[in-house]
């Protein structure tokens, strides 16, 4: 047991300093900063699954990101925006894993039997050059996902965002998990698995930091690697950035293939796509909605030649035109128009309350989607997928102000009690004794604050029997003018205009944009800066690292506290019992 102040000290010295260098590299290899020889092991099998132990490095700096949006006076992203791109990611990571699960033994079956070189596996050569090859795939598959159209079905999700920030990143669909997946196969008869698997994890990971608005011009590096000036354009849907800069972390094939754009600094770009994007926050019709129109418009040509060309030419096809469809078509930017189609007004109890459960099923991720007894446990894989389908969906429901979200928020939450009881209880967890106390300490926060949203929710569902009021307060609804005309705010000026929308197809409780004040979004993030993020850090970083010094002293205090309470209730068993 621990019992010298001064061990104390420097033992915790040692816990910070070695979190804190965990940290660091963690966030260095965000980079691609890492040395090679830490990512190549003998077995595919022992390489890390760097994309579920990034997610706290993630986390930390979609926060710096907002922080210095701040100090920049810019205004900060929607947090709407923010959960359906972290919601899609967890969906993403988590089929992933499945994925990786069945694409290895492929990756494992084609170099064993039919490689046609073997490369030295312990090599800074072979890894450099395996980088090459990985890119110049990923080059060709994400221009495929742009220039057919059946592709363009499932990565128009990720170009939606009209908010370009670090959890952009991360908005992508299933399908989109797939292609990427599936497209590098052939790869196997030249790369070594092990490397292969390091390099496709991370063409994704070092985008993250290209998608944001805070990095200006980087000098001689836009000429080295792509950058996030770089990858705006490629967002943009100014006509002078449709189907440009495709490259994740070279540049080299765009250049050499002809869609290479740099950023024009006498016009700014305007994020999203060309065709409208639904009206709503349900993932899963942002997700999947454009296979209707894929649908629609293969149905509705005239021969077999048209249909298959509305599958595999472009988005912007149509009969009598180019594959790719005419640039002069897509029209220009309207600046003056405001920046977001859909903002719903979301009151700040929703926002909170989608905050807490939020970090719930990002903390519950975290636990177990890479853990060997769920990855490989299909029921529980699948248990795991639809409950985090349910809560996306729930969410969903919550910003669209939906009629049925209370019911649908009551049976996810009781829902979680089975995840956990299936899930969770059952899984076996190999840490430290501190670790566990944290971890158990988490759960059970983590189930008192389910069951008190059950009563609430319960109790807004009584109130809402007796009162034709919605959710929210009278004092909420939408801002009219003269003529049906609804305030909306432009946010690049941050001065309001008028708009006509009789034709508005929304339901009644999500159809006013109304910006909250600036102070409202700095206590949010004033607890993500000094709570959440905190407490992510430590439990992630130093806790694991003070885990092996301070097992004795935290599990011995444990004990004994355990045994005092034995102690007082026997004692008080007998003083009854004497009486």
């Amino acid at each position: 047991m621990i019992t010298n102040n001064n061990e104390t000290t420097i033992t915790l010295a040692r816990c910070l300093k070695d979190g804190g260098i965990e940290a660091g590299k963690d966030i260095a290899s965000i980079f691609y900063l890492m040395p090679i020889h830490d990512t190549i092991k003998d077995d595919i099998y022992d390489v890390t699954n760097y994309e579920v132990k990034l997610i706290p490095v993630i986390a930390l700096m979609v926060t710096i990101e907002q922080i210095i949006r701040i100090i920049m006076r810019k205004q900060l992203s929607r947090f709407e925006d923010c959960f359906i791109n972290i919601a899609s990611s967890l969906v993403f990571t988590l089929t992933r894993v499945v994925m990786f699960t069945i694409v290895l033994r492929i990756y494992s079956w084609l170099y064993t039997n039919y490689a046609l070189v073997h490369l030295p596996l312990h090599s800074a050569s072979t890894w450099i050059i395996s980088l090459l090859l990985v890119e110049f795939v990923y080059y060709w598959t994400h221009r495929a996902l742009h220039e057919f159209n059946f592709l363009w079905a499932a990565h128009q999700f990720h170009h939606m965002a009209e908010d370009v920030n670090i959890s952009t990143t991360i908005r992508d669909s299933v399908v989109d998990l797939v292609i990427y997946d599936i497209f590098p196969i052939p790869l196997a008869l030249f790369i070594h698995p092990q490397i292969l698997f390091v390099h496709l994890q991370f063409s994704l990971i070092y985008q993250i930091w290209l998608h944001n608005e805070v990095v200006g011009h980087l000098g001689p590096l836009e000429y080295l690697i792509n950058t996030p000036r770089q990858h705006r354009v490629h967002h943009g849907k100014n006509p002078y950035c449709i189907d440009k800069n495709y490259g994740a972390l070279l540049m080299i094939w765009d250049r050499i293939f002809g869609t290479y754009q740099v950023e024009l600094d006498e016009e700014k770009i305007v994020f999203g796509t060309v065709s409208p994007t639904p009206k709503t926050f349900d993932m899963m019709t942002l997700m999947f909605g454009y296979y209707k129109n894929v649908w629609q418009r293969f149905k509705n040509c005239d021969n077999y030649r048209e249909k298959m060309a509305s599958l595999f030419y472009g988005p912007g096809w149509s009969p009598g035109k180019p594959r790719l469809g005419l640039i002069e078509e897509i029209p220009e930017v309207d600046h003056k128009a405001p920046r977001y189609i859909y903002t719903p007004y979301v009151a700040i109890w929703k926002k909170a309350y989608i905050l807490f459960h939020s970090v719930a099923i990002l903390i519950g991720f975290y636990m177990i989607a890479d853990h060997p007894l769920i990855k490989f446990d299909p029921w529980k894989m699948t248990f795991c997928m639809t409950y985090l389908l349910l809560a996306i969906t729930s969410f969903g429901a919550l910003f669209d102000n939906r009629s049925y979200l209370i019911i649908l928020e009551i049976f996810r939450c009781i829902v979680y009690f089975v995840f956990d009881q299936y899930v969770l209880q059952s899984t076996q967890w190999p840490v430290h004794q501190s670790t566990s106390v944290l971890i158990h300490l988490s759960l059970w926060t983590i189930r008192l604050g389910h069951l008190l949203s059950i009563m609430f929710w319960i109790c807004m569902w009584i109130i809402n029997l007796f009162t034709t009021n919605t959710i929210d307060d009278k004092h909420k609804s939408p801002k009219m003018t003269s003529s049906n005309e609804k305030i909306i705010y432009d946010s690049n000026e941050g001065q309001s205009q008028t708009s006509t929308d009789s034709d508005e197809t929304l339901h009644q409780d999500s159809t006013y944009p109304v910006r909250l004040k600036a102070s409202t979004f700095f206590i949010l993030m004033a607890m993500m800066v000094f709570v959440f993020v905190p407490l992510t850090m430590s439990y992630l970083f130093v806790v694991p690292s003070c885990s092996r010094y301070y097992e004795t002293y935290f599990f011995d205090r444990y004990l004994s506290f355990a045994q005092n309470i034995t102690k007082m209730a026997n004692y008080s068993t007998l003083m009854i019992g004497g009486n």
